[in-house]
């Protein structure tokens, strides 16, 4: 649950923030610079910016524990942490979508923020522009090394996507651009090569859907049915600049239109840790089973999770899966 931070919450936030600096930053910033975060981020600097702007906060629904955290001041974002223990599971992203959801409502139209040498991968792949690299001497010979970065939200022509724009990818032009895009946004930043996709081995009958823009894939979905009931979701990627419009929601929209047409009864995916929280709020629930691990996705961080969707006779989920549902 994410809600507006009140003043009872000073000193657990506080806590949290300064933990999450230590985990976070100690051997990545020299000490005095961990020292200089912690005194940016002491409780008077909440207090003032709580006065000076919006602070939100992301509350465990099980035991009341502030999981991650956010302010809006004018158009600065700025005091965004994720507990240490809880980062990599769509906390932060959720934090910073509601956020840029208020600058919208506020008619901003360009976000700052300062960008730290952790979290850089983290705003690039929300589609933050990194710009230049700035320095602050913490002294005794300590710095602080952080880039600015802004994001432009065109609040005024901003679309959603329907799932009337999904088409089904036929051409081999379409095909190798669903592949480029598909590696530029999954694999690329990772250091997989290119042609990684031929890896992937697909046995069954496949499903490649896209949404273009001025006639170029900017999202794009590939499924495979993996029985006669059974669909597997493996790839979902949307051109960063064009996340947040509805186009992942309208890819797998469309993925169970197109299944309708047989007697469908479940579609199982294995998700990024980046992922769960979409996949949680378009109806997918974790599924039974190990996820897989791979030393190169989890260098970077990445763990998965396995998820699946059960449909009934009707094409709407079963009352005894929408139960379960979180």
């Amino acid at each position: 649950m994410i809600r507006p931070f009140n003043r009872t919450d000073l000193h657990t936030l506080h806590r949290m923030i300064c933990e999450t600096i230590e985990a976070s930053y100690s051997g990545v910033y020299p000490p005095r610079a961990v020292g200089f975060f912690k005194e940016h981020h002491s409780e008077r600097k909440i207090v003032e910016r709580s006065s000076a702007g919006k602070i939100l906060v992301l509350i465990s629904e099980r035991d009341d524990c502030i999981l991650a955290t956010g302010a809006l001041i004018g158009s600065d974002i700025t005091g965004v942490f994720v507990r240490h223990a809880h980062q990599r599971q769509g906390y932060g992203e959720a934090i910073m979508n509601r956020l840029e959801q208020m600058a919208k409502e506020n008619g901003i139209s360009k976000l700052t923020l300062s960008i730290s040498l952790p979290s850089r991968q983290f705003y690039e792949r929300l589609g933050y522009k990194v710009l230049d690299e700035r320095v602050i001497n913490v002294g005794e010979g300590e710095f602080l090394k952080y880039w600015s970065g802004e994001k432009a939200l065109n609040p005024q022509s901003e679309h959603k996507v329907g799932m009337e724009t999904v088409e089904t990818v036929r051409t081999a032009k379409d095909i190798a651009e669903l592949d480029e895009l598909l590696w530029r946004v999954l694999w690329r930043p990772i250091g997989l090569p290119s042609d990684i996709r031929n890896n992937f081995s697909i046995n069954g009958e496949k499903i490649e859907l896209a949404v273009k823009e001025k006639g170029q894939i900017v999202g794009g979905l590939v499924a495979v049915w993996t029985s006669e009931k059974e669909i597997e979701l493996r790839h979902l990627a949307v051109n960063p600049d064009c996340q947040r419009e509805g186009i992942g929601q309208s890819l797998v929209a469309k993925l169970f239109s197109v299944a309708s047409a047989k007697p469908l009864h479940r579609v199982h995916t294995i998700a990024r840790n980046a992922s769960v929280s979409f996949f949680r709020k378009i109806g997918f629930q974790t599924a039974s089973g190990t996820p897989p691990e791979h030393p190169i996705f989890m260098k970077h961080g990445i763990t998965f999770e396995l998820m699946e969707k059960i449909v009934g006779q009707d094409g709407e989920l079963d009352v005894a899966a929408r139960r379960q549902l979180p």
